[in-house]
């Protein structure tokens, strides 16, 4: 069968939903001696201002910014720039109903250069490279400056280093539709609608994307969701073959574990197609107050199998590059909650004295809360971008601290969530051999300094009383107060 207009569908496109107002914080960055403007643009008041001096929408559009929130940090490793990204919440008037208005919300990227003179260069050469974003899926400029802060902003899509962006934006092309249609069953089926939203993004490295793809056949209607994983490298050909190696290997229903499905690589726009995993988050079961805390049971088994199988890892971290992570982390950590500085010496040093070479064995590296799903007894993994050779008491450490720590939840009860991390580390260690608990402690200390530090570059609400938090949970689990 061709694809054909009518058999694509109309394509919707909408903005990542947040809700903003929850999420405002007066707070600015501490002052830093390389990037003093940061003190301003750290500032969603004083950024809301500025966006809305600067910012030109394009041709034919007309919005009005209603509020900034940043969502993102991080700084450049040679430290010549920071990035920050926010969300803002937009009013669009339609010309045509000047008394309807509707709100969406978008991504912006302002990149702060340490020397005077470089954001101007930065500009002029972005603007000379043009832009590959058709105006339809543009709001504002694609790049614009503001001089007197030494900062370029970045409209989404625009990337300079991710050019299949806008493409993928577009919804699942030809080949692709091919290739999700025998997902709705034997019949002959053909798409009526899509649905295109961008979930997350990261400057310049990458992004994810949702497809919700409505079909229908002779009999029935079906509604089925897929996610797009753009790269800015070919990393996810290598992820590709991963899943798909673990789902050669797996023992079907015996298995212990699964991954997610992959179903398709572009290589030409460097994107990984997933199916949707079944079931819920490990995260939503727990925010949930009538779920049960043993809901972490079959999770921490499945990772015990997880961490004891032939997964073919794609990379490896030794003790020393590990520390290498917690000293940049603590770096961080120290500029921004400067009164900790203490607490977060004591486990890097600790660390840093303690902390060695075990034998490896495969570890999904950044296990979270909301990278497993449950359906009955399954446990599914996701996103496996980070899978490598390491400490396998980093994996039990990573989660255990998240959810103790409450990071992905906030809403969730203290107790609560340390009754489930503590669970959780109980199982785990019932299923695989005792010397792996040897730097358990230490690995969770790391995880949660790291937790920290990720509030921190996430910009979440109440990030600063929150790392707090975490640090000092770090240093108690030292102290043997955990």
């Amino acid at each position: 069968m061709t694809t054909n207009e009518h058999q694509q569908g109309p394509i919707e496109r909408t903005c990542p939903a947040k809700a903003l107002s929850a999420a405002v914080r007066a707070e600015a960055f501490p002052a830093h001696p390389r990037f003093p403007q940061l003190k301003t643009v750290s500032n969603p008041k004083l950024m809301l201002d500025l966006f809305r001096e600067h910012l030109k929408p394009v041709a034919g559009k007309s919005v009005a910014i209603e509020e900034c929130v940043p969502v993102r940090f991080r700084w450049k490793s040679d430290g010549s720039r920071c990035i920050l990204q926010y969300a803002l919440r937009l009013l669009h008037s339609d010309h045509r109903s000047p008394n309807e208005h509707q709100t969406s919300d978008v991504w912006v990227t302002s990149v702060l250069y340490a020397e005077k003179g470089e954001a101007e260069n930065a500009w002029s050469a972005l603007r000379a490279g043009g832009s590959n974003v058709a105006g339809d899926l543009l709001i504002f400029e694609p790049v614009t400056l503001i001089g007197r802060f030494q900062m370029v902003v970045h409209a989404f899509p625009f990337d300079r280093l991710i050019h299949s962006l806008p493409s993928t934006l577009r919804g699942p092309w030809p080949e692709l539709q091919q290739r999700l249609l025998p997902c709705f069953g034997p019949d002959c089926w053909e798409i009526e609608r899509q649905l295109v939203e961008p979930l997350r993004y990261l400057h310049e490295q990458g992004a994810v994307l949702r497809y919700t793809v409505h079909a229908r056949s002779a009999a029935e209607r079906q509604t089925k969701r897929f996610y797009a994983k753009v790269y800015r490298t070919r990393h996810g050909e290598q992820v590709n073959k991963l899943l798909q190696q673990i789902h050669h290997n797996l023992n079907g229903a015996t298995a212990k574990f699964t991954v997610v499905e992959p179903l398709f690589y572009c290589s030409e726009r460097r994107c990984l197609v997933l199916a949707e995993a079944p079931g819920r988050s490990l995260q939503e079961i727990l925010s949930d107050s009538e779920e049960g805390i043993d809901s972490v049971r079959p999770v921490a088994r499945a990772l015990a199998a997880f961490n004891q199988s032939e997964v073919p890892a794609l990379a490896s971290h030794s003790a020393q590059e590990q520390l290498g992570f917690l000293q940049r982390a603590a770096e961080l950590l120290r500029w921004a909650r400067p009164a900790s500085t203490a607490f977060i010496d004591d486990v890097v040093n600790e660390a840093s004295a303690r902390l060695r070479d075990v034998p490896h064995a495969p570890i999904h590296w950044d296990l979270k809360s909301d990278h497993i799903f449950l359906d009955g007894e399954q446990v599914i993994f996701i996103d496996l971008d980070t899978v490598s050779l390491g400490d396998p008491a980093r994996d039990p450490a990573h989660l255990a601290a998240h959810i103790a720590c409450r990071i992905d939840f906030p809403e969730i009860n203290p107790d609560r969530a340390r009754a489930a991390a503590l669970t959780l580390v109980e199982e785990y260690f019932a299923h695989v051999p005792a010397s792996w608990r040897e730097q358990f402690t230490l690995q969770y200390a790391i995880a949660a300094l790291e937790a920290a530090c990720g509030l921190f570059k996430r910009q979440e609400p109440d990030w600063a009383d929150r790392a707090t938090s975490a640090i000092r949970e770090a240093r108690a689990a030292l102290a043997g107060r955990c």
